[in-house]
């Protein structure tokens, strides 16, 4: 073998172990729990908004938990006023330096394009977004309510280990994920 067939090889084995390598280091950056708790308030119908809100603690949660080498399972859940949510839940890939939930079904919505929820760490931040560009359109608003949106970011000095992981892997949303994902990619079925 000659010295410029082997150091292209080299070459070739660095790069796929670099590429395998970005998920793993995603995932340990990402994975845990990221909570924000924070007063939110419901109208009181009849009055003018902030006249006489009535008050209550809402909190944001984001979980994100290794499943492969390639994918996490993402539950996010978005408290808005008035009472709005997004909740969502699904196993994102790895996808160009980011993990990526594509919804199998497709949108309730009329004319909405197909439901994928980007997850990336953006300036320090772990960061949600449904938009396949700043000025595109919110692909996933079927999960949200009116007043919600999956444009979302919290400092990962917020995330914490999940203690109850058992309960999360036997939750509904997390087997249903697991389903979802064998039938799109057979290949990751056991």
């Amino acid at each position: 073998m000659t010295p410029k067939i082997l150091i292209a090889l080299l070459a070739a084995l660095c790069a796929c172990t670099a590429s395998a390598q970005e998920p793993a280091q995603l995932t340990q950056k990402i994975a845990g729990v990221y909570k924000h708790r924070f007063m939110s308030a419901t109208i009181t119908p009849g009055k003018a908004p902030g006249e006489a809100d009535v008050p209550y603690q809402a909190e944001d949660v984001i979980e994100i938990v290794p499943y492969d080498a390639d994918h996490v399972y993402v539950r996010a859940h978005l408290d808005f006023y008035n009472g709005h949510t997004c909740d969502i839940a699904g196993m994102g890939r790895y996808e160009q330096g980011a993990f990526v939930y594509h919804d199998p079904a497709p949108s309730p919505l009329p004319e909405a394009p197909p439901c994928a929820l980007r997850v990336s760490v953006e300036h320090g931040q772990l960061t949600l977004t449904d938009r396949a560009a700043p000025d595109a359109v919110s692909s996933c608003r079927a999960y949200c309510g009116v007043r919600g949106s999956l444009e979302y970011s919290i400092g990962l000095d917020k995330r914490r280990p999940i203690r109850y992981l058992d309960r999360l892997k036997a939750s509904r949303e997390y087997r249903k994920a697991i389903d979802d994902l064998h039938a799109t990619e057979p290949q990751t079925a056991p």
